[in-house]
This record gives C-alpha cells, structure tokens and sequence, in this order.
C-alpha cells in the first residue's frame, strides 16, 4: 500500500471533503465568496479525475488531504495558478505580564479552574463546531485547493443521533449522517496523562503538536466534557514540548481567549499548532494550524492558515 493511500485511510475520518464529490456550482459560489469582486480572475471547470501523480502533504493535522479537487484560480494570461485562498492570520497580543509567565504554569492554573467547575452533562447531543482545511491534490503539476468552511452540529434524528454537515461556502447543501463515535464507549479520563495515553490507541503521535491538535479535535468533536475532562485536556495540551503562550486573541466565533501553541515538523513542513484556551472555564475555544517558514509544492503565502476548528457547542 502506498504511502498516499495510507494517509488518506488514516485521516479520512477528519476530511471534511470524504465521500464528496463538490459540484462546481459549490466550488464557485465558494471562491466568489473569499474573493468577492477581484477583477480579472477566472474559476476554471473541474479538473479531470484521474489519478493523482502525487498527494502534496505538510498541512496541520486537521488539514487532511484530500483527493478530491475542487477547483483552480487562474491569473489572466496563462500565467499559472493563483494562490490559494486561506484565511487571515488572527491578531494575538502578548502582554508583558503574559511574556513573564510560564506558558506551562499558567495552563495548569487553568485546569485547575477548570477542575473545580464541577460535572456538566455529557451526552454529545448539541455539539457545534465548525471547520475549515485547506485540502490539496497536485495532479501532473496543477495543484487545487478547497476552500469551503463547514458547519457541524450533533442533532436527534428518526433514528438516533446524527451529525449534521452545512456548506458554508455560499451554498445550501447540507447532509446528515448516523453519528458513530470514534472513541469508543470508555468515559473520559480524567488525568492529563491517562487522557494521553488512552488518546494514543487511536493517534499514536499524541505527544507532539501535530498528533495531540487532532486527538483533541477528535475528543472534542465526539464528547461532551465535565470540568475534570477539560482540565486533563489542558494537561495534556500543557505536556506538549516547547509550548508558549501566544497571546490573548478573539477567535473567528468573536470569543475572547488566550493562546497556547507549539510548533513542529511532524506533518512534513514546520507547523504551528495552537489552542485558544478560554481562562475561566478551561473551554477549548478553537485550534489553528499555521505554516511558519516554508509551504514546500503548497501555492500558498508565508505565514498561511492551513486549518482551523471553532467549537461552539458543549464540547470544550
């Protein structure tokens, strides 16, 4: 089995373009949206779906790469393809009293605060979240990028619970599957490193940035957390090797929180992975993934968002 086809297998639970082939009417409604009136560029057709020579990797854990293209900016005149459209940066401000605290120290004091918040129901009825990955495919030299936001919400349907998928890319479409946990039915622990080593079974890589951004993601998508399981979260996160307080920054939801991020080389290009980190409930606001020195084949600027998750719901 190709290296390729192993990736694809392993990560396809977090693509948010699986078992998807996008309509070009989506595509397009999704880039006029991100480019609004730019003059002068051209969407182009749907690329030919034949096989990929070769799946571009490097993107943050929650960026998956995808096999399905979606669609390609064009600059006028045939001079090759534009680069892709990724979100802005966030704005994060570094106080001096936050550069003279230990990143490590003043997360543990938040778990703590956390910790003591008490028991919160844990059904995953009600989560909310919403994704964005930029999912990219090098077919014989052009490479293309989808650039559709999704919405995800944890709903009773007829039979059961279901998870509910909404473009948010200037489209309506909208699909609801059987939501089939991927944790199994063990209860959260409640220790930062038994929560790791449980998260391990299924993200062998968990110790690192990369590996914990998505067992995180993964948790927090799938369960609704008590204060004591938050607060192994932010253990957890706490371990991670190299870790430094970002800063205070308002998320893409309008929430105020502080920063935490470490950064690696794990996905194949250096990386850094952040949590934003609400300090008086220990919530997980949301999680970013942005490329700090080089994009390798990806046609994207330095420093570029490559993914980001927004919880809104119960989860954090």
């Amino acid at each position: 089995m190709s290296t390729a086809k192993r990736v694809r297998e392993m990560m396809v639970a977090s693509d948010p373009a699986a078992g998807e082939l996008p309509d070009r009417a989506e595509a397009e409604a999704a880039l006029e949206m991100i480019l609004g009136d730019a003059a002068g560029r051209q969407v182009e057709g749907p690329p030919r779906r034949s096989r990929p020579r070769r799946l571009v990797l490097g993107l943050a854990a929650a960026a998956t790469v995808s096999a399905v293209a979606t669609a390609l900016l064009v600059l006028p005149g045939g001079s090759g393809p534009a680069a892709a459209a990724t979100p802005a940066p966030l704005a994060y401000h570094l106080t001096t009293e936050q550069e003279s605290t230990d990143a490590r120290t003043q997360l543990l004091q938040v778990a703590r605060t956390a910790r003591s918040a008490g028991e919160t129901p844990v059904t995953p009825l009600g989560l909310h979240w919403q994704q964005w990955a930029l999912n990219t495919r090098d077919d014989r030299g052009k490479v293309t990028s989808r650039v559709v936001p999704y919405d995800y919400e944890i709903l009773n349907g007829p039979a059961g619970l279901v998870i509910r998928r909404r473009s948010l890319g200037g489209s309506d479409k909208t699909r609801a599957d059987p939501f089939h946990p991927t944790l199994g039915d063990v209860s959260t622990p409640l220790d930062g490193q038994a929560l790791k080593d449980w998260l391990r079974r299924r993200t062998p890589g968990v110790d690192g940035p990369g590996g914990a951004s998505q067992a995180v993601h993964d948790l927090l998508t799938a369960r609704a957390l008590t204060g004591g399981q938050r607060a192994a979260v932010l253990e957890l996160i706490a371990s991670l090797p190299g870790l430094e307080l970002t800063g205070t920054v308002t998320d893409r939801a309008g929430r105020v929180g502080v920063a935490y991020s470490a950064s690696s080389k794990e996905s194949g290009l250096p990386t850094r992975y952040t949590f934003i980190i609400d300090p008086g409930t220990g919530r997980v606001l949301a999680q970013e993934a942005t490329l700090t020195e080089t994009a390798g084949m990806l046609n994207v600027p330095i420093p570029s968002v490559t993914s980001y998750n927004v919880y809104l719901g119960n989860s954090g």
